[in-house]
């Protein structure tokens, strides 16, 4: 008898098919909604502490994949690292030993020695006990590659919270003012690496909640690079924060900046020395082919007929800086029997002061790199090979870019381009772009009254893209497997503004005319899309903003969306219609929506971030979302209106969205229009860039491109602040 209550009992608990009468369909329903849940119900969330210990170890592969690929591409190790060496910086520039190490002792402590050499940078670090140190060098001195080469070396060490992941970050785009320094870590972070977008139980970022609970080292890159209004501003935001760090700058800004507000609290300081001729004659022969090598053994031969050491001579100045050794490989380390020799450096006519030296190497860089290295492969998935540039071309194109402008991010990112283009120029670019699309559609449907309305209501809109500045671009792909669990909130939260807007917007039009649908269609997409973003939370893989910046989007596009489809409705004199309808036409724009929301996600976590990789994401997005958009709303104008209005409407509002919500749409009018026909930038933009990072002219600091050296990006500019000038005196 036990013996079978027992059966009956685990039977009735497992829902089997076997069991008799009304309890086995009760117990299969059960079984079913069981299924269904644990199918479309995400899975709770692990703890807090576990997804950061899962993101620390996510960060540190990608920051270990993209140090390693950049140190590659710069040649660092070839042949080998050059022998950098520093000695510690007393004196001002360094806190109190005693505050250093911690200690609340008066007594006479020894100072800390912290001497060493490329090799030993991890070493000396972990010597530092407030683990707080300064790298002072000048222009060139190698303080970007010892700190490259710190956060690799740091981060082959095993991960754990007294070992968190350092990450090496260019400072000289921090603003202060704007920011604090923890928040804008965490946003360098959701721009330049994968898989940190999702939102803890406080409503932070994966990337936010590591800097928190310390499991980020930042290594600030820099410093002297930025405004030198701002170095005060930086070091008292640098003072208000105890976490570890590293922080690179030239002695004199660093040195300012302490004048005015004091020294780093807690940090000991170090700094470069000069390179030495016993460090350049066994190095600079083995950068070219043994056939060459003579005229560097010549070079450094005459060099050393002099007693007074390397910096006796302008030639063995310049050469005393690690930049000017690489430019220098570049321009002579060519194995051609015709190339240029490295003795005419010692030409003291030509050549009378180390300044002179160091500008023949930065002007003969390009030529060199464009005129001697093959154009560059394009590797799958990324641009095609390169053509063979024009030097001079080159020249432009890049100084373009090199170009410094009040307010502007000093990076070379692509969806920031085009807002180098004067704000009066974009409006009237987008204006008249719109206006023409506008007016198009506006003549089919409508005859020469629709073509004069659409003119002006399609450019007034584009003259508004035009105003703004452009917006950071999403990392998104379409994704169907594995996306049925959050694909489903989204598909309700999108149907509910959808319906919404048809509730509202059926009175109000009766009322008071198809003007009302604007905020009926406001009303309803602030609804649906402060829903989605509520979801959102709750995906750990959605890019999660704020629910109320989503509500307010959500406001502007329904007003936009309302606006466009109660103006052509006012042309056309459409019927309003029933009730029934016009729900089903508001479930029909939600269903538009909610399907860029539910089928989008983010690119897989393995891919590292790239330049290359963020503008293809972004396209593939925008183009999903844009005809998503434009299907929704052309399927809503057909059934008002007729069909010709809307494939016609459909397609420009699908375009109208896709150029003006998002990155790669703006790119694609001003990147590869507007700069190209204005002479600024090539047709290939794209080529252009992943070519000169190729070449060794930009380096790739995750998302964006960045000059070679700050040397460099100045010398370009001024050349071509030089050209517009002769221009505009001829």
């Amino acid at each position: 008898m036990a013996r079978r209550d027992n059966a009956e009992s685990q039977v009735a608990n497992s829902g089997d098919a076997r069991v008799e009468g009304d309890n086995s369909i009760a117990n299969t329903g059960i079984l079913v909604v069981r299924q269904f849940r644990q199918y479309f119900v995400a899975a709770p969330p692990s703890p807090w502490s576990e997804q950061l210990v899962a993101a620390a170890e996510l960060l540190a592969r990608q920051v270990s994949n993209q140090g390693k690929e950049q140190e590659r591409r710069r040649g660092i190790s070839d042949p080998y690292p050059l022998p950098l060496r520093w000695h510690t910086a007393l004196g001002e520039l360094s806190d109190h030993v005693a505050n250093i190490r911690g200690t609340r002792s008066d007594a006479e402590l020894p100072p800390l020695v912290l001497d060493g050499r490329f090799e030993d940078i991890v070493t000396v670090y972990r010597t530092v006990p407030s683990e707080r140190l300064v790298v002072l060098g000048g222009a060139g001195s190698g303080k970007s590659i010892i700190a490259q080469r710190l956060v690799l070396d740091l981060i082959a060490t095993p991960l754990t919270e007294a070992n968190p992941v350092p990450v090496l970050f260019s400072v000289k785009a921090w603003n202060p003012a704007d920011d604090r320094l923890v928040d804008w870590l965490a946003d360098q972070i959701l721009r330049d690496y994968h898989g940190f977008t999702a939102v803890g139980p406080d409503g932070q970022s994966v990337a936010a909640g590591l800097l928190e609970a310390r499991r980020v080292l930042p290594v600030l890159d820099g410093f002297d690079e930025m405004a030198p209004s701002l170095y005060r501003d930086a070091l008292r935001e640098l003072n208000a924060t105890d976490m570890p760090l590293v922080l690179t700058s030239r002695p004199e800004q660093y040195a300012a900046a302490v004048a005015e507000a004091g020294v780093l609290r807690r940090a000991a300081a170090i700094a470069l020395d000069d390179l030495t001729l016993d460090d350049l004659t066994p190095y600079l022969p083995r950068t070219t082919q043994p056939s060459a090598a003579g005229r560097w053994d010549s070079f450094l031969g005459r060099l050393r007929e002099g007693s007074a050491g390397l910096t006796s001579t302008a030639a063995g100045s310049a050469l005393a800086i690690p930049l000017m050794v690489g430019l220098a490989r570049a321009v002579y380390s060519n194995g051609r029997s015709a190339g240029p020799d490295p003795v005419e450096l010692l030409d003291s006519e030509r050549f009378a002061s180390a300044e002179a030296v160091k500008s023949h190497l930065l002007e003969e860089f390009l030529p060199a790199v464009y005129e001697r290295r093959p154009a560059g492969r394009s590797r799958p998935g990324e641009v095609r090979p390169a053509p063979q540039w024009e030097i001079e071309d080159v020249r432009r194109w890049l100084g373009h870019l090199a170009r410094r402008r009040a307010n502007q991010d000093l990076d070379v990112a692509w969806w920031l381009m085009g807002n180098d283009v004067p704000r009066s120029q974009r409006m009237l670019v987008f204006a008249v772009l719109a206006a023409v699309t506008g007016a198009l559609a506006g003549l089919v449907v409508f005859g020469s009254i629709g073509a004069v309305v659409g003119a002006l209501a399609v450019g007034t809109l584009g003259a508004a893209v035009g105003w703004s500045r452009g917006p950071v671009p999403a990392r998104m792909e379409v994704r169907i497997a594995g996306r049925a669990r959050y694909a489903l909130p989204q598909l309700v939260a999108g149907l509910t503004g959808g319906v919404v807007v048809g509730l509202i917007g059926w009175p109000a039009v009766s009322a008071w005319g198809w003007p009302a649908l604007a905020p009926a269609g406001g009303i309803g997409s602030a609804l649906g899309n402060g829903l989605s973003g509520w979801i959102r939370h709750s995906d750990p893989e959605a890019e999660a903003k704020p629910v109320p910046l989503e509500t307010l989007l959500g406001l502007a596009g329904g007003l936009a969306g309302g606006c466009a489809v109660g103006l052509i409705g006012l042309l056309a004199d459409a019927p309003i219609g029933g009730y029934g309808g016009w729900l089903v036409l508001g479930g029909t724009i939600g269903l538009g929506f909610a399907l860029g929301a539910a089928l989008l996600a983010p690119t897989r976590k393995e891919t590292v971030v790239t330049p290359t990789e963020l503008l293809l994401s972004n396209r593939t997005y925008t183009v999903f979302q844009s005809i998503t958009i434009g299907t929704a709303y052309g399927l809503v104008l057909a059934a008002l209106v007729g069909p010709v209005c809307g494939i016609v409407f459909g397609l420009v509002i699908g375009l109208v969205f896709g150029v003006g919500a998002h990155a790669w749409g703006r790119w694609l009018v001003l990147g590869r229009l507007w700069l190209p026909l204005a002479g600024h930038l090539p047709w290939r933009v794209w080529v252009l860039l992943a070519d000169a990072h190729e070449r060794g002219v930009l380096r790739q600091a995750g998302a964006v491109y960045q000059f070679r050296h700050d040397l460099l990006q100045r010398k370009l500019a001024e050349g071509r602040d030089r050209d517009r000038s002769n221009r505009f005196r001829s």
